[in-house]
């Protein structure tokens, strides 16, 4: 079943062709059903007899929900509202390709381990995200040092519970991934801190925009660690080496896109001493890296649009990509090009004193 405005929107975008070229799976694939309209019309199809969920299903998950097609509609709609919708129904009627199923059951079934603070005494937790990527734990560490070399007190939990942000892409609104995130609200709320710097983009945008509209609050308020940084860089905390080069940064979708932050990375790439390049689609038009969850189900399909994106940065011959985002790390260091792909907090704390 679909909620009225699903219906609504795949009527609006079935004939539509305004998003068809900055799909970026499609782009890369060249298959028509990748694109945002393609899975309208598959949907419209479907509610009128002449199609079924099996004949869809696959094409369904072959989208990263960058939400670059939303960003580009000059009308308003937003087709990762169907998109995700149509994922749940095609998980409940036990319709999902073995590859997707194989990581839905995965993430149900991690269970994260009794929350203890590192310090009882920090006003400020930071929590990290994408789990078990190597890109979060070098972040992570790196972060953690630019923030002792600030004077920052800060604590983190000994073992990060789910946000819930990937099992929401993959079966949408679900009572299961509201108790994921439930679990994950209860466990930084228990930590009595005054704020949580956040790390990952995607769990930013769970905490900011989902937990409210499930009805969770967090009893702290939620900061994103480019933004934090860039703060302490206002504040004078942080005391900058003067490094040479041209680089690129590459914005996440859930940052540029879903939570508007689109400054606060310059502002500390440029401090850094770099001069700073932009590829053609960047800040809220930015172009996807593929993401997290389709690399964990089609991985071939992830590098392929990473390598999309890499292209952009060698296109204006610039050696070096930043991201801010532990997921597009992971995913852009797989693709093919040229841009050597590094983490901005690993730069940062090479750059600070």
């Amino acid at each position: 079943m679909l909620s009225g405005n699903a219906l609504h929107t795949i009527k609006a975008c079935r004939f539509c062709w305004m998003c068809r070229h900055l799909c970026p799976v499609g782009l890369v694939t060249g298959k028509e059903s990748n694109t945002p309209r393609a899975k309208a019309l598959l949907l419209d199809m479907e509610q009128k007899g002449t199609t079924d969920m099996q004949v869809y299903a696959e094409d369904m998950f072959q989208c990263a929900l960058c939400a670059s097609c939303a960003a580009n509609c000059e009308t308003g709609y937003e087709p990762p509202v169907f998109i995700r919708e149509a994922r749940r129904n095609i998980v409940a009627n036990g319709l999902a390709p073995d590859h997707v199923m194989d990581v839905i059951e995965k993430l149900m079934a991690a269970e994260a381990e009794e929350q203890k603070p590192a310090s009882e005494t920090a006003d400020v937790l930071v929590y990290v995200g994408a789990h078990g990527t190597a890109a979060a734990k070098e972040m992570a560490e790196a972060f953690g040092s630019v923030l002792t070399k600030a004077g920052v007190i800060y604590k983190t939990l000994t073992a990060e519970p789910a946000d819930g942000n990937e099992l929401y892409d993959l079966i949408g609104e679900t009572a299961e991934v509201k108790a994921i995130a439930k679990k994950c609200a209860d466990a930084i709320n228990a930590a009595g801190v005054k704020q949580v710097v956040v790390l990952n983009p995607s769990t930013a945008r769970m905490f900011l925009q989902e937990y409210p509209a499930w009805g969770l609050e967090l009893s702290c308020e939620v900061v994103t660690a480019t933004a934090f940084a860039a703060k302490l860089l206002k504040e004078g905390k942080l005391k900058m080496k003067q490094a040479a080069g041209v680089v690129t940064y590459h914005d996440p979708c859930r940052l540029a896109r879903d939570l508007e932050e689109t400054e606060p990375a310059r502002e500390l790439i440029r401090a850094m001493g770099y001069e700073l390049k932009e590829m053609i689609q960047s800040k809220k038009l930015t172009k996807c890296c593929g993401g997290l969850v389709l690399d964990a189900h089609s991985p071939k399909l992830a590098q392929l649009t990473a390598s999309g994106r890499i292209s952009d940065a060698d296109r204006i011959d610039v050696s070096v990509m930043l991201t801010a985002c532990p997921g597009c790390r992971s995913v852009l260091q797989n693709g093919d090009g040229k841009a050597e792909v590094k983490d901005l907090f690993v730069v940062l704390n090479e750059n600070t004193l």
